[in-house]
């Protein structure tokens, strides 16, 4: 009876092993390697402006994103204030 039962065991662990090695090609990735429309794109910013306390400064905004990037920090006196 031990040794049948033995017998029964093994044949079904090799049974699971070779369903499971012919199904594993089934189940893998459909990907082929042709596929090449994957496009790179530039996360896209804008600075946004304002005058505080008299003094003129600028924080960058991701729009792709959704996120400040930046504190405000002061524009550089050398730059023109945008009038938007």
């Amino acid at each position: 009876m031990k040794k049948r039962m033995l017998t029964l065991l093994m044949a079904s662990l090799c049974a699971l092993t070779l369903v499971s090695s012919a199904l594993a090609p089934v189940m893998a990735s459909p990907y082929t390697g042709e596929e090449t429309n994957i496009e790179t794109r530039a996360e896209q910013v804008r600075w946004y402006y304002r005058t505080y306390d008299g003094e003129k400064q600028m924080r960058l905004w991701s729009i792709s994103y959704g996120v400040w990037k930046t504190d405000w920090i002061p524009v550089p006196p050398d730059w023109s204030f945008p009038e938007n």
